[in-house]
Parts: structure tokens; sequence; C-alpha cells
């Protein structure tokens, strides 16, 4: 999917995870229904970066990911890994792609089972998809990945859940609005593609005469008397005597 801010505007961090080596923020872009996420890695003795990828991370996903583990059912329901790409435009007209990758590793024979969450960002060159999303296209120019313990994980991961949904509460009636209107342009956009050019009507079938009532005019049947029952059934009708025999 390919992830597009309209506005300069700065985003209000939501949360910033720091150690000794990378700092992992969470910037709100939720008036695109995003959150804005990137790891940088710092050098303690000179104090200058080494280092910087960046990703969007949808609001839906982000929501449940606070529930997966926050409720500790990440590796189950993922099975151990979770992962999105995406990516946009550059103002020179190229693609760059942006992947997020979140994996439970406790690693071999438990080495880091005290950080079992690593979470990956990478960026680089990116290609259109068959859907008009943007997918990798070779190795990244930046890649950044840091493991983060399950409590601090769990914590972070409160905070952003409880935001979405102090962000969808202060904005409730604007978001209904807009749900309405997209409503209403799906289904406008509906009807005309479901508008077919009127055709002729077919005829209506001929029924036979016998089945229908009697047929006047030139159209108007012989009807010839049968013998047996049919004799009398005419008879009856002509006449409206009942016969026997």
């Amino acid at each position: 999917m390919e992830d597009r801010e309209r506005t300069p505007k700065i985003s209000p961090e939501v949360y910033v995870y720091a150690t000794n080596k990378h700092f992992f923020n969470v910037y709100d872009a939720l008036r695109i229904d995003k959150m804005k996420i990137e790891i940088a890695g710092y050098d303690q003795a000179t104090n200058r970066q080494t280092g910087h990828a960046s990703a969007w991370l949808d609001r839906d996903d982000a929501r449940m990911l606070a529930h997966l583990i926050v409720n500790r059912h990440f590796a189950p329901v993922t099975g151990g890994k979770w992962e999105k790409y995406g990516g946009s435009q550059r103002e020179d007209g190229s693609l760059e792609s942006r992947s997020i990758v979140l994996e439970w590793d406790e690693g071999d024979g438990g080495r880091f089972v005290r950080f079992p969450y690593r979470f990956s960002i990478s960026n680089g060159p990116g290609r259109r998809t068959e859907t008009g999303g943007v997918s990798p296209a070779g190795e990244p120019t930046a890649r950044m990945s840091m493991r983060i313990p399950e409590s601090d994980m769990m914590k972070m991961m409160l905070c952003v859940g409880d935001y979405i949904r102090a962000y969808e509460t202060a904005h409730h009636h604007r978001l209904v609005a807009q749900r309405v209107q997209d409503l209403r342009a799906k289904l406008a956009e509906r009807s005309q593609r479901d508008i077919v050019e009127p055709s002729t009507p077919a005829a209506p079938p001929r029924v036979p005469v016998a089945m229908n009532e009697p047929a006047r005019g030139r159209e108007r049947a012989n009807l010839t008397a049968i013998e047996g029952g049919n004799r009398s059934t005419v008879s009856t009708r002509r006449t409206g005597t009942a016969r026997t025999g």
C-alpha cells in the first residue's frame, strides 16, 4: 500500500524508547490513518547518529499489534513473525519502499529470551505492484533492527492502544461523517457500473388455444368433437345438460 502524507505538519511523539545504541520512536499520523515509526542508531562515544529508517503503520494494524502484544497472543496468532510492505513516491519521481518486520525470536538455546521481540525497518528502492502498492526492488539502502524486552514492548503498545482510542473518541463525529461520505461515494460508483442499456423486450410466448381463453376473430380455432368422453363434455358445454353413457 502506498503511504502519502499531504502536510508538513510536525507529528507529536506518542512513545519514545531508548537503549544505549538505538532510539525507537512512535509518532502520531492518525490524520492520515497511520502511525509513523522509526529506528535510529547512535554511537554513545561520539554522540552521533549511525543509521536511520522509518515506515508507516496503518491504524488498524497498530491496534491489532497492540492487542496481540498486550494479551501475549502475538506468537500464537502470527506464528512468531508479522511483516508489512509499503512505500511512496519521492519528490524526484522515484519510488521508495518501506517494510516493517516484527518477530518473536528467543534465539538458539534461549540466547535472547530476555529480549524476544525484534523490530526491523528497511528503506530502499521500490517498484509498483499490480494492485497499485509498492514493494521492495533490490537491496535496501537503510536497514535498522533492535531487540526489545517483552515488558517494554507491552508498555509501548499499551500507550499506543490508549492513544488510538483517545483519538477516535475525540474525533468520533468527524470519523463517522467521513465514513458516511465514503459509503455514499462507493454506492454512487456501484450504481453507475450497474446501469445497462435497455433492451427490446422479448415477445411473450404463444399459449395453446386449449389452455387459454377462447380465441377471437380469425384466430378462432375450429373445434371438432372427438369420439369418447370428450363428446359428452362438448355437448354439456353447448346445451348445459349433463349426459351419461
